[in-house]
C-alpha cells in the first residue's frame, strides 16, 4: 500500500488508541490545555482517515521516551514463560537486553511503560503457541517488529519517531504466532495518566 493510500485508509482501533495515548502524554507534559485535549479526543473518535489522526498531532513537539533511569547494566538474557497459565511484567521492572517470551496455551503481558529500559536496543523474542502475548509500550518509544503468523496473527505496526538519539532506548520485537497472537499496543504511561487526572481536576 502506498503512503497516500495508507493516509487515506480508515483508522484501526490501535491507531486511534495510539493517538489518544499520545494526546494524553502531551497534556501531561503541558503542551496542550484541557479544552484542546477534549476536542482532539473527540476528533480521534470522529476521524475517517489516518491522515486526520496525524493532523491532530502534527503541530505538537516530538515525545521523548520517558523511562526511569537504569541504576545498573541490564541482564544479558531473560525469560517470561506462560504454560497453561499467565505471566506479566509491569511497573518499574528492568528488562534484560534480550528477553524471550513464550506463551503455550497461556498468556504473557509485557508492560514497558514504566520499565527501566537500558540505553540502546532491547530485543524481545515472542513465541505464542495456542496462546497470546501482549506488549504495551508508551508513546515516544521506537519499536520495530518482525513477525510470522501461522494460523495466528502478529501485529506489525511500528513506531519510529522522526528524531532519535543513538543511545535512546528502543525496542525490537521478533515474533512467531502459531494458532495464537502477538499484539503490540501503545498506551499512555501511568505517570502521564495521573498527571492528566490531577491537571483536569485542578481546572474543574
Amino acid at each position: 500500500m502506498s503512503d497516500r493510500s495508507l493516509a487515506a485508509s480508515t483508522p484501526t482501533t490501535e491507531q486511534r488508541d495510539r493517538t489518544t495515548a499520545e494526546l494524553c502524554e502531551h497534556f501531561a507534559a503541558g503542551h496542550i490545555e484541557l479544552d484542546v485535549l477534549e476536542w482532539r479526543l473527540a476528533a480521534v473518535d470522529d476521524a475517517k482517515s489516518v491522515r486526520e489522526l496525524d493532523e491532530l498531532l502534527a503541530d505538537l513537539p516530538a515525545l521523548a521516551a520517558t523511562a526511569p533511569a537504569v541504576a545498573e547494566p541490564p541482564a544479558a538474557r531473560g525469560w517470561a514463560l506462560a504454560l497453561l497459565g499467565g505471566n506479566s511484567r509491569k511497573g518499574e521492572w528492568s528488562p534484560p537486553r534480550r528477553l524471550n517470551a513464550v506463551a503455550v496455551m497461556g498468556g504473557v503481558a509485557l508492560d514497558f511503560r514504566d520499565a527501566r529500559l537500558a540505553a540502546g536496543e532491547t530485543h524481545v523474542t515472542a513465541v505464542a503457541l495456542m496462546g497470546g502475548i501482549e506488549i504495551i509500550v508508551p508513546p515516544g518509544l521506537p519499536v520495530t517488529v518482525r513477525g510470522l503468523g501461522i494460523l495466528g496473527g502478529v501485529d506489525q505496526v511500528e513506531h519510529a519517531p522522526v528524531e532519535q538519539s543513538p543511545s535512546a532506548p528502543r525496542l525490537k520485537v521478533t515474533a512467531l504466532a502459531c494458532m495464537g497472537g502477538v499484539e503490540i499496543k501503545t498506551r499512555a504511561s501511568k505517570r502521564a495518566e495521573l498527571i492528566a487526572i490531577k491537571r483536569s481536576e485542578m481546572r474543574r
